[in-house]
């Protein structure tokens, strides 16, 4: 009963993480929070709500804080660079392996995606309806993130189809959940691989088209990743500095219920205006 009335309680009060404008306050909470949801994982492994915070939880932690100290660490020595992708992979990693416990609820096969045969994968994936979108949606950020930390390793490689795979599957089921964001994964997909290792940048562009009008443009995450990885990718300087402009202009009340990654994107957006050198040729 306890653990029950602390998941409720954690699950109605996600909002206020989300509409949270100071980086650095959001950050602390998140870290505390997420600890916290370890120590109620322990009597109770297989709770869907506690699963779904922590897959949810890492997800943000490690985009928004660990992916924040690398970003930073690109101005410094190549060591830095390293630690903090390592960090961000691992932290990526715990919340992948939360959200496939949490899926394998549906059915044990869940817990071996990454390795599963394409076949039985897709099967798995048609027996899922739209109640597992907020888990698939998590999990797949998760293990999207931790792909991207290491884009040149085997495993990364041979987890790539069946990546996709998922990432087709959240977008039929509900392309509209989290303000169009199974768009906006496929889009980072297809935009940040080269053509020969399965990049398309027709598609990343759609993709990113459509996830701008499910969320009314109001989602600054997604002119952000649209120049980080598909301006940069097609070579488009002009494009990648508009949209970050774009960000950076929009108004701290665009979206209130986001406010906090809505002021993560801004701070991205600071940080690779100032590497437009290094990225265009």
């Amino acid at each position: 009963m306890a653990i029950r009335t602390m998941s409720d309680m954690m699950a109605a009060g996600q909002p206020v993480y989300e509409r949270e404008p100071d980086l650095e306050l959001a950050a602390q909470a998140l870290a505390a929070n997420l600890k916290l949801i370890d120590v109620l994982l322990e009597p109770a492994p297989r709770h869907p709500v506690l699963l779904l915070q922590a897959t949810q939880g890492f997800a943000t932690y490690a985009y928004a804080v660990a992916e924040g100290q690398l970003a930073k660490a690109q101005y410094g020595a190549a060591g830095e660079v390293g630690v903090h992708t390592h960090r961000a992979r691992e932290l990526y990693r715990r919340g992948l392996q939360y959200g496939l416990r949490l899926l394998s609820r549906e059915h044990i096969d869940w817990r071996q995606a990454a390795s599963l045969d394409t076949a039985v994968l897709h099967d798995r994936l048609q027996q899922l309806t739209p109640k597992a979108v907020p888990a698939l949606f998590w999990t797949a950020f998760c293990w999207g993130g931790m792909l991207n930390m290491a884009r040149d390793a085997l495993e990364t490689l041979t987890a790539l189809p069946r990546f996709e795979a998922l990432l087709t599957r959240l977008v039929e089921l509900d392309e509209t959940y989290f303000y169009g964001a199974p768009h906006l994964l496929l889009a980072v997909h297809y935009a940040s691989r080269a053509p020969m290792l399965g990049g398309r940048p027709a598609q990343a562009k759609f993709h990113f088209e459509r996830a701008t009008a499910l969320s009314q443009g109001k989602l600054l995450l997604i002119p952000l990743l649209e120049a980080q990885y598909y301006a940069v990718r097609i070579q488009d300087r002009a494009h990648f500095v508009s949209s970050l402009q774009r960000v950076l202009q929009a108004s701290e009340t665009l979206l209130p219920e986001q406010a906090f990654l809505n002021a993560l994107a801004k701070q991205r957006a600071a940080l690779l205006l100032e590497r437009v050198n290094d990225l265009f040729v």
